[in-house]
């Protein structure tokens, strides 16, 4: 399986964004940009695909930027992923040949379709705010591993 850059980069996107909107403060592409080391440009790119999935929206004026359109317990990974990318949960498996195709038929139910009814499963049940909470742990367990008491 393929990943692309820009699923990468947009998860991380919403994942800042669900860290630093809290009570309603917009979250800047230029944050993002500089806490994610994301280009501004790429970031201009791959946030559009979130807010038209209806996943983040965006606020207008001097304060503003995005912040989450629903809360993030209700936003799933699979949400997120076909939001940047549709093809990466969709199990399309191309024809060889027409005498392939009894074959690939049988190796399209035996393997394939097991295999993406598991990797959707998995992407239904993490939601965002479990990606954000396993986040902050890990950054205050580095945190906590580098402290020095004098």
């Amino acid at each position: 399986m393929k990943i692309s850059t820009k699923v990468v980069c947009g998860i991380m996107a919403i994942t800042d964004i669900a860290l630093y909107s809290q009570e309603g403060k917009a979250v800047t592409v230029l944050s993002i940009s500089g806490r994610r080391e994301i280009s501004e440009k790429y970031l201009e790119q791959i946030l559009p695909s979130l807010r038209h999935a209806k996943l983040i929206k965006s606020l207008k004026g001097s304060r503003g930027g995005y912040v989450l359109a629903k809360d993030a317990k209700e936003i799933t990974l699979a949400q997120i992923i076909n939001a940047l990318d549709s093809n990466i949960l969709n199990n399309e498996i191309p024809t060889v040949n027409e005498e392939s195709d009894s074959f690939d038929e049988i190796i399209k139910t035996l393997l394939w379709d097991k295999i993406e009814v598991s990797i959707q499963s998995i992407a239904e049940s993490v939601t965002l705010a479990q990606l954000t909470s396993a986040y902050l742990e890990k950054i205050e367990e580095a945190a906590g591993a580098h402290m020095y008491y004098i």
